[in-house]
């Protein structure tokens, strides 16, 4: 070895371990910061502030721009539009500035997702089971009776330790809102049971897995659709029945249904709204902050549901027999599990709701003998 080589040896002898040693020292700091972030037991500004170093390089003029496409079948002036002003007011105090765009067809708004165009995009439960299985069962039939089980749901998915399991593929889910349920719809005054709607033109929405699998179960006429066209085809006669949510009920075909049009009083499954982001523009702890963001907001955006519920006139509400109510829940039993086993939903899911559902009501009878 001659005189220079050894001396290039010695420097990097030297240089090496204060290399390895700034590198730790970083990856140290970034942990720190990290674990602030997703610690729910800080104070929210402490954890906002470490928020900001941590991902200082994505700062641009003192913030984060990030574009936000909203699905509503009505556009600017829906329901489910409206709730995003307040959001994009309360992400600003995260350092985060949102362009907000419209979208009322929501494949559309998918493909932008997808294509980079959207940084993020709020659309409906069961689209987002395509990009995140364990929150898209959320919706599930019969697995979340009501708002009460899905606000406690909420609160286990928006810990901290869940978030490996919202995030993959390069997507993650960065919160849920309620939109009320979905339920079974009819022109037919006399109907009152789910076996009725066999050999029956029915309309349900094409991006529903879920209750495009419980019309087949049922051995309707599907009629697929988007939300907005298989509303106004039941509203205006096309099709005899329909399963669909309640928000695309009272949001476009309310006010043009029959005086024969009922609703059969027995949620079929949760109707959510989901916020799914692309993971290289939202990181673990900004998609930490922004579920628990929406958490926050949960009994809001239920007063929103509600508020708009009750423009519907009482008589379109249609009580059905509690030995019915025992056949349907019987039989989305069998279509989650049969659906579990398919893999359209994921079964750490499934069985989180059923942990749910026992706790709410322990004598249930699959709190003993269990199958998901």
């Amino acid at each position: 070895m001659t005189r220079i080589t050894k001396q290039i040896a010695l420097l990097l002898a030297v240089l090496m371990p204060l290399t390895v040693w700034s590198q730790t020292d970083d990856d140290r700091r970034n942990e720190r910061l990290m674990a602030t972030i997703m610690s729910q037991n800080l104070p929210l500004e402490k954890r906002i502030t470490a928020l900001k170093k941590l991902y200082s390089d994505q700062v641009v003029d003192g913030k984060i721009h990030r574009s936000f496409c909203v699905w509503d079948m009505l556009g600017k002036s829906g329901p489910i539009f409206a709730t995003v002003d307040d959001q994009k007011l309360r992400s600003l105090h995260y350092g985060l500035e949102l362009d907000v765009v419209a979208y009322q067809k929501e494949e559309e708004l998918v493909d932008d997702l997808r294509s980079g165009k959207c940084d993020a995009a709020l659309m409906s439960g069961s689209r987002a089971l395509d990009f995140n299985r364990f929150a898209g069962t959320l919706e599930a039939l019969g697995a979340v009776p009501d708002v009460t089980h899905l606000q406690m749901l909420m609160q286990v998915v928006a810990n901290p330790k869940m978030a490996d399991k919202l995030e993959g593929n390069g997507y993650v889910v960065l919160g849920v809102a309620s939109l009320g349920e979905n339920y079974a719809y009819t022109n037919n005054p006399q109907l009152r049971q789910l076996t009725g709607f066999s050999g029956i033109n029915t309309a349900v929405p094409s991006s529903d897995p879920s209750l495009k699998a419980l019309a087949d179960n049922l051995r309707a006429v599907r009629q697929d659709g988007e939300q907005l066209a298989v509303v106004q085809s039941f509203a205006s006669g096309g099709a005899d029945t329909m399963l669909a949510p309640i928000v695309a009920f009272y949001a476009a075909g309310a006010g043009q249904a029959g005086a024969d049009a009922g609703i059969l009083n027995y949620p079929l499954s949760q109707s959510t709204i989901q916020l799914i982001g692309r993971q290289d523009r939202f990181p673990t702890g900004l998609a930490q902050i922004l579920r628990e963001d929406f958490l926050f907001k949960f009994d809001f955006y239920v007063k929103r549901v509600e508020k708009e519920r009750a423009n519907l006139k009482p008589g379109l509400w249609r009580d059905i027999e509690r030995a019915e109510q025992t056949r349907i829940e019987q039989r989305m039993q069998g279509l989650r599990v049969a659906l579990r086993d398919k893999g359209v939903y994921d079964a750490n899911m499934l069985k989180l709701e059923r942990k749910v559902r026992c706790k709410v009501a322990p004598e249930r009878s699959e709190c003993t003998n269990p199958v998901e």
